[in-house]
């Protein structure tokens, strides 16, 4: 039954005038045209050849097509009688749907028929291969839950639904049609996966709205979907490129997941694959570069050390590095792991596993939200490293974890993951575990690990103080260690650090001058010996040095070098209390309360930031300084705008010396560490800091470490000695009364100190005044750290013991917090409106969830407000009446909290929903998602259920949160909340422009938020009207409406320009009007969106692009819609218009900064990446105007550059030469290659977390095919040749981050470089091992699954080196795989009951025939019937005409400069040794002929008669040996290539 809003052909909405009758026609005629495009398009599925279209195929024959396929595939009856059961149910569907359309045609064509017939196809084109069934089920299912709609109006339905109807047609026949060009598209290695449509990115797009869909939304929102797709037909691609090595490092990626969830790392430490920031290698790394050139080298001639690395069993395998505290253990365990990774065999075997942990890269705050133990960090950060050291490791401990993932504790996960590990076994590896800092809990771990009973011991490298030791190791049983003093034998590192230091001082780094080496010596040799390698006193007394020029004041520092610490500590306390000011000491003390105090570590800037917050800070019983205007010309703006004086920069400048100097030249206790954050210099300077005294206690006088007081009877006497010697100019002229004024008290009041009883509660002032001043809310790391940190704060403090001063001083802020807009703004409205939503969800998103979990949902919050105001001094200075209301509120006994503190929020809330011009999806989230919590907590009912703790709320996997942070509302929730808010905002009294207003407003929120729910089209699309009606320069309602995809193009064109002309109007008799961002952005949006109805409709298509162009003036900015614009160029081929745009665009770049998220993925990354389009390079070509778009990369460019932001930079460096590589003349390769060399430098300096490895990894890959190729060019110098092995190398990351699967060509091309060099190279032995190595692992495991891939990369890497006898045999044993699998599926294939009435399968050979190859009982294993067999995939491609083989049938060709990347059929070959092939892409050259490796076709003799476990040899000839064992190939391949691992192979 139709919904009861449709309207019937009887009613007025039908019937009608001439005008409408001729809108009919014209929709009529479109449907026709539509259909005519859709039988081209079938007719195109079916070869191009008509005669394969069957006009009168029906259900019945569809489905006894489908009961063939079933009889000839023998699959499992199940899985096909799903499948039959949808397609049947998407027939009917289908056949209902084409006779309505049908029905109404003036001419005769069936719908219904030519769906048929595309469905076959597709059947056709993936028949046999397992799983496909399954995914074609899940997208029909898809696909009829939105036709059953359309079924409903049988009957009723009018020419526009009829169009709707038609269109959901042609989308079938596209979904057809991009389904076959899968199929069809050649790779290099194909293989079919259960996700294969799934996961490619145009499928994922079209199944994400059909997901839409397959919630009931609406026909127009059907509508809306095909015309996406349909809009995007050409720029869809479904992509197979390399499907086997991305299926592999898909289930890669699943394990490593797998194992990074096991292992329990917080999801704040994952990235966006779900695996482990590296916090580790941060630490190494910045640990790494603070070393001093060899230093550390001692410990390699170490007997100790040389036997726990060599022995093939140490007899001691833990070895502790002993010393103090301060004496350089961490530099030399740095280094040490450093030089184990750098040498050529540091163990004895030819694999080692390096795995740290240092604690300075693990530290945590005591109140950090991981609240894991030590053991708990050890744990997962080494079985991390370990599980990801190489394949076969992660593989095991994926299986392990398959089975079970229930541990009992840490030292259990180590037993079952590590221990009982077969891999730990493998007598090719050996793993070495350095572990920074020993603790009591690590003991048992260190006996667990020593008490295995094999010869495997793991290998554990301790730092520890000489007390640990005796206290822990040598009282625990079981543990065997030795201990090297550190003490003892790093003398020549101190001496080298000392001389360092002194390199970098002005006053000593010139040894020529005079006198200056006798200086440098004696310096040497003085804090040599008195500081006795204690790097603390070595530091405190080289900084001071660094600081004075004077021979005294250098004998002065060298005098006190040998205090202890604690004097050294205690003298820079005082001296810092008696030479810094009174502002500087109040500066240290605030750094001192965040480091100790702060929720979290903070980087330099932040500090920064945060100790300017004090300049807004002013008590409240003093009157606030007048507020200056003054004017300035607003950027962009003719007119003047006033503006507070708080604009002025210098106002609240802190110092205009830059911070980081600032702490290491005045505030030395403090030091930034090798993460970048702000901390002690030394853990012993907080022990030495006094803490604050009390008031008593200074009136008392009580003793203190601190300054001594200096009384004002004091400074008497001493005036009055001086105004009786000094003649009064000579007194004035020395400022003796500003001096005591200085001295006056400066003891009792300023010290450095810690104060813990108010340390709290002045975070909590800050904070407060972060959120409720608008300028400073606009640093977002403020914002978001007071928004998640504020009520912890205040639940930290003792109201009882903090100064009555600062409460008072805090009451008003709090206040101002929850009344003010913009305190409420601060809190709970989203203020990221220009980044992605992908990118939001990411960052801001969950700071508002967890305010919201506090504030709004859970009772901490209200109940914290509560104890406050219930504190008199926080009440004290509070005095206008609506604040004294609001207290008055909160404390009455019979308050709802929640009510009470929130009221004002949550109006504020609704003003923001229904009378701002707020119009974001994340704003209406943000809105409604706080009202919605807000009511519940209103209704005793629903607040009895809700729980009052905050942290369910925000926990993805709760009832709570989904209840309450869903983003799909249902139509009562919004109704509540619009009744609500109407009473609170007095909607009776408003205007009817006022309602029209408010009509628009809640539309747009139900088209937002419950777009999925029956009826709410109706809806949205009635109000939107409705507001029309009231008030027709609703320019918001018009613009609405005629985005609707049910709004013709002719009413949307009449509803745009209308608005447009009136809104021109406007701003003529209003400069003023434009001004304004709202009314700027919203003549943008209507002026864009004409453009694209212009467009569409086809008439003047100059027009539609000068109004497109004509949008980019006006203050708005949107670049998922230039996407679509340009698409609407590229398909009429109008690249003038298109260039056009682009240069307008360019010249509104000043615009791009807040929106450079956006610019980057929805524009760039969009357009070149995910659509896979090189539209802006056809441009740039068709025009001759590749300016502009130079101009455009590079405007971008700057600006990411300017806001550091170098994740995006990458992405648009990688896009700009993705597009110059484009260019049809080939002519910009040098410009690609210096834009690849930049981006990938650059990304290297700035380490990230967030940027997928595997974009970085390919430009790497492409630039190392670059190098090797200009590397041998002809009558290149030696050192240009050096130069270019020397940048292939550094495209590689360190060895023990090496992905075989993303670096394998890169290694190859270092490889192939110094081979055809005959050049000795450490790193190209490295990696020859490593794949030889995994190709002989992935080989000798149970999983015959994986051998392709072992023979994908030996054969590559054979080809490389040029060791034809074993790449042929790979090759051979690549097509014997291929061969078996091949007969075992046509076996299968003909041995069913039904195979007379089989379909013709697809040729899976190149030439057009199928190979029938004939299984002899002897070498084959026959099918059973009821076997479930896959039909073998193509492996191997030629890249010069596509064609694709799974078993080659004629010889191929590899070239050995190409890395064995390209092949090339005889055909193709020949044309490249003529220098004639040509193909767009195609990077072989005619100077690579000579290196190219026949791979001949498979013949099946060579496995007549040959013994299992075998393999045949191809150039065997005559009566030679026509076979030999695998393990024996295993075995020559080991000793070729790494050197001679037989005991391996015995094992």
């Amino acid at each position: 039954m139709a919904p009861p809003t449709l309207q019937t052909s009887s009613t007025t909405l039908s019937t009608g005038s001439t005008a409408e009758k001729a809108a009919d026609l014209s929709e009529q005629r479109e449907i026709e045209a539509v259909w005519k495009e859709v039988h081209l398009k079938v007719v195109e599925l079916a070869g191009g050849d008509p005669a394969k279209v069957k006009t009168a195929l029906d259900i019945n024959a569809v489905l006894k097509y489908i009961d063939n396929v079933q009889a000839s595939d023998k699959k499992k009856s199940e899985k096909f009688g799903a499948f039959k059961s949808i397609v049947n149910k998407t027939l009917k569907c289908i056949n209902t749907v084409g006779g309505i359309v049908a029905a109404g045609a003036s001419e005769v064509f069936a719908p219904a028929g030519m769906c048929y017939n595309a469905l076959t196809f597709v059947i056709q084109a993936w028949q046999g291969y397992e799983g496909i069934f399954e995914n074609l089920a899940e997208l029909l299912e898809k696909c009829t839950e939105f036709l059953e709609r359309l079924e409903s109006y049988e009957g009723r339905m009018d020419v526009r639904l009829q169009r709707v109807a038609v269109q959901n047609l042609r989308l079938f026949v596209e979904i057809c049609d991009r389904t076959i060009k899968l199929r069809k598209k050649n790779t290099r290695f194909l293989a079919f996966t259960k996700q294969l449509f799934l996961n490619d990115n145009g499928i994922q797009d079209l199944l994400g709205m059909m997901d839409r869909l397959n919630a009931k939304e609406s026909l127009l929102v059907n509508a809306q979907t095909y015309k996406l797709v349909s809009d995007s037909a050409g720029d869809i691609k479904l992509i197979l490129d390399s499907q086997k090595e991305q299926k592999k490092e898909d289930e890669a990626k699943k394990w490593r997941r797998t194992v990074a969830k096991a292992l329990g790392f917080p999801g704040t430490n994952l990235d966006n694959d779900g695996e482990p920031i590296p916090t580790w290698q941060r630490a190494f790394d910045a640990r790494k570069n603070t070393l001093v050139d060899d230093t550390g080298k001692w410990m390699l001639d170490d007997v100790s050390f040389l036997e726990w690395t060599k022995s093939t069993s140490p007899t001691k395998p833990v070895l502790v590095l002993g010393g103090r505290n301060g004496s350089g253990k961490t530099s030399v365990m740095a280094n040490t792991v450093r030089y184990l990774r750098k040498m050529d065999r540091p163990g004895p075997t030819s694999r080692v596993v390096t795995a740290y942990f240092f604690m300075e890269g693990e530290k945590r705050k005591p109140d950090d939200e991981d609240t894991s133990t030590l053991l708990e960090l050890v744990t997962r950060t080494l079985l991390w490293q370990i599980a990801t050291s190489y394949e076969a490791m992660t593989k095991s401990i994926f299986q392990i974890l398959e089975r079970s993932s229930d541990f009992d504790g840490s030292l259990d996960v180590w037993q079952q993951l590590f221990v009982n590990n077969k891999e730990r076994m493998n007598s090719d590896t050996t793993f070495f575990l350095f572990i920074d800092g020993l603790d009591k809990t690590l003991v048992p771990l260190i006996q667990r690990l020593n008490s295995v009973s094999d010869d495997k011991k793991t290998r554990i490298f301790l730092t520890a103080r000489p007390q640990m030791v005796s206290d822990w190791l040598e009282q625990a049983e079981g543990i065997k260690f030795d201990v090297i003093p550190i003490a003892e034998r790093n003398g020549d590192d101190i001496d080298k650090y000392i001389t360092y230091r002194m390199d970098n001082m002005p006053i000593l780094k010139d040894s020529k001058r005079p006198g200056i080496p006798e200086w440098r010596q004696r310096i040497l040799e003085t804090l040599r010996f008195k500081c006795s390698g204690d790097y603390f006193k070595l530091n405190t007394s080289l900084n001071a040095l660094a600081k004075v020029d004077l021979v005294d004041d250098i004998n002065e520092v060298l005098a006190d070098a040998d205090k202890t610490r604690t004097d050294q500590i205690d003298a820079e306390i005082r001296r810092l209390n008696n030479i810094r000011t009174i502002k500087e000491i109040q500066e240290i003390n605030e750094i001192i309360m965040w480091v100790e105090t702060g929720r979290r570590w903070f980087p330099v800037e932040t500090i920064e930031a945060i100790l300017s917050v004090k300049h807004w800070i002013n008590p409240v019983t003093e009157p606030p300084p007048p507020n200056l205007t003054l004017t300035r010309r607003k950027t962009g703006s003719p007119s003047l705008e006033s503006t507070p004086q708080e604009a002025v920069p210098a106002a609240r400048t802190i110092s205009l010396l830059p911070f980081s100097q600032k702490l290491e030249e005045k505030y030395p206790i403090f030091a930034i560490t090798d993460s970048g954050f702000v901390d002690w210099r030394s853990p012993e300077i907080k022990d030495r800091i006094p803490p604050k005294r009390s008031e008593l206690d200074a009136m008392l006088g009580a003793p203190t470490s601190g300054p001594q007081i200096i009384r004002e009877s004091e400074i008497s006497i001493l005036r009055h000695f001086l105004n009786n010697v000094c003649p009064s100019e000579l007194y004035n002229r020395f400022d003796f009364e500003q001096f005591f004024d200085t001295k006056m008290g400066a003891g009792q009041k300023e010290y450095i100190c810690l104060d813990p009883d108010n340390a709290s509660i002045k975070i909590v002032q800050t904070c407060l005044t972060i959120l409720t001043e608008k300028e400073l809310r606009d640093n977002k790391s403020l914002r978001q750290y007071a928004m998640y940190w504020l009520l912890d704060h205040m639940q930290e403090v003792d109201l009882s013991a903090a100064d009555r001063d600062l409460k008072s001083q805090v009451g008003p802020l709090l206040v101002k917090l929850f009344t003010s807009q913009c305190g409420i703004d601060s809190l709970f409205w989203p203020f990221d409106t220009n980044v992605s939503v992908k990118t939001w969800d990411q960052d801001e998103y969950p700071y508002l969830c967890i305010t919201r979990g506090d504030w709004v949902y859970s009772t901490a919050g209200v109940q914290e407000i509560s104890r406050w105001l219930h504190d008199s001094s926080v009440t004290k200075y509070i005095t206008s009446d609506p604040d004294v209301a609001f207290v008055s509120a909160v404390k009455s006994p019979s308050a709802t909290l929640h009510e009470a503190v929130l009221s004002n929020a949550a109006k504020y809330m609704a003003e923001h929903l229904f009378r701002l011009v707020d119009f974001t999806p994340r704003q209406f989230w943000s809105g409604c998602q706080f009202i919605r919590g807000y009511l519940a907590r209103l209704n005793p009912e629903k607040s009895a259920r809700m729980t009052s703790d905050p942290s369910p709320y925000s926990d993805p996997n709760t009832p709570e949160e989904k209840e309450f942070e869903g983003r799909r509302f249902k139509l009562e929730e919004v109704k509540e909340i619009e009744a609500w808010a109407s009473s609170v905002l007095s909607k009776a009294d408003d205007t009817p422009i006022q309602t029209s207003s408010w009509e628009i407003h809640g539309a747009l929120i139900i088209f937002q938020l419950c777009s999925s729910e029956d009826g709410s089209i109706d809806i949205y699309q009635g109000r939107a009207r409705k507001a029309i009606e009231l008030n027709p320069k609703n320019w918001h309602a018009c613009h609405f409406i005629a985005k609707q995809s049910n709004t013709s193009n002719e009413e949307a064109v009449q509803l745009l320009s209308r608005a447009k002309q009136s809104v021109d109007e406007l701003r003529e008799g209003d400069e003023t009007w434009l001004r304004n961002h709202s009314n700027s952005s919203l003549l943008a949006r209507i002026t864009l969106d004409l453009g694209d109805r212009l467009w569409d409709l086809g008439q003047d298509y100059p027009l539609a692009a000068r109004t497109h162009r004509e949008s980019l003036k006006y203050d708005y900015v949107h670049f998922v819609s230039y996407t679509e614009v340009l698409i609407r160029y590229q398909k009429r081929g109008a690249w003038d218009e298109f260039i056009a745009f682009i240069e307008m665009l360019n010249n509104t770049s000043e615009t791009w900064a807040a929106f450079f998220d956006e610019l980057v993925n929805e524009f760039v990354v969009d357009l070149i990446s995910v659509r896979e389009s090189d539209m802006l390079a056809q441009a740039a070509d068709a025009t001759k105007r590749w300016d502009v778009i130079e101009a455009f990369f590079t405007l971008a460019i700057d600006i990411g550059i300017k806001q550091e932001d170098y994740d995006l930079v990458f992405l648009l460096r990688d896009g700009f030469a993705k597009t110059l590589a484009s260019a049809s003349d080939g002519g910009q390769q040098e410009k690609v290659v210096a834009i690849q060399e930049t981006a990938f430098e650059n990304i290297k300096l700035h380490r990230t977390d967030s940027l997928s490895r595997q974009t970085i990894d390919l430009i790497a890959e492409s630039l190392a095919k670059t190098y090797l190729d200009k590397a041998f060019q002809p009558n290149l110098p030696a050192e240009k040749i050096d130069s270019y092995g020397v940048l292939i190398a550094n495209l590689m990351p360190d060895t023990s981050d090496v992905d075989i699967w993303m670096n394998t060509v890169t290694m190859c091309c270092l490889i192939r470089y110094h081979h055809k060099r005959k050049s000795e190279s450490k790193l190209a032995r490295e990696y020859t091992q490593m794949i030889v190595r995994t190709g002989i692992e992935l080989l000798s495991d149970d999983d015959e699954g994986n051998d392709e891939l072992a023979y994908a990369l030996l054969t590559l890497l054979l080809t490389t080196v040029g060791d034809v006898k074993n790449n042929l045999i790979a090759w051979t044993l690549r097509n014997m795989a291929q061969y078996h699998a091949q007969i075992k599926w046509q076996n299968w294939m003909t041995s069913g009951p039904m195979s007379a009435t089989r379909p013709t399968t697809n040729n899976t050979n190149g030439n057009g025939n199928d190979a029938k190859p004939q299984a002899s009982a002897e070498n084959t294993d026959t099918a059973e019937a009821d076997d479930e067999p896959e039909k073998p995939d193509s492996t191997v491609n030629c890249d010069g005409c596509d064609k694709q083989w799974a078993v080659t049938d004629v010889p191929l060709y590899a070239c050995a400069d190409c890395v064995g990347d390209v092949h090339l059929c005889g055909e193709c070959h020949a044309l490249l040794v003529q220098d004639k092939l040509q193909k767009k892409g195609f990077t072989c050259k005619a100077a690579h002929a000579g290196s190219y490796v026949e791979m001949p076709s498979w013949d099946p003799a060579l496995i007549e008669g040959m013994p299992r476990g075998y393999i045949p040899l191809p150039q065997s000839k005559g009566a030679g040996k026509r076979w030999i064992p695998l393990d024996e190939w295993k075995g020559e391949l080991r000793r070729l290539y790494l050197d001679g691992e037989v005991v391996a192979v015995a094992a």
